[in-house]
């Protein structure tokens, strides 16, 4: 049976999201969390192509890590941790950063 055959048959429009975040939404949610965990981080300085890694990374993290204490935002630092280094992390940051 095909994906959209299933849904329609059970009545769910097949056209809508799962998941929808504006690059807004994301930025706002990392910006937080970097001001908890890692202040210096410098955000403001990054590059274009820098800014969309992280958002294509929190895209990511939503779905592997639950949203308390900062995990989806915390995750996307962590995965992101060698490029961001370039913008103020330190080693300290990644044991304030880590979670496990």
């Amino acid at each position: 049976m095909k994906a959209v055959s299933l849904l329609k048959k059970a009545r769910i429009n097949p056209d809508e999201a799962v998941l929808f975040i504006k690059y807004e939404e994301a930025m706002r949610n990392l910006l937080e969390a970097k001001e908890e965990y890692c202040p210096n981080l410098e955000i403001k300085n990054m590059t274009k192509k820098n800014l969309l890694t992280l958002l294509n990374s929190y895209a990511d993290c939503v779905s592997k890590y639950h949203p308390e204490n900062y995990h989806q935002e915390r995750g996307v630092f962590l995965e992101n941790f060698k490029m961001l280094k370039k913008y103020g992390l330190t080693d300290e940051d990644y044991n304030c950063l880590d979670f496990y």
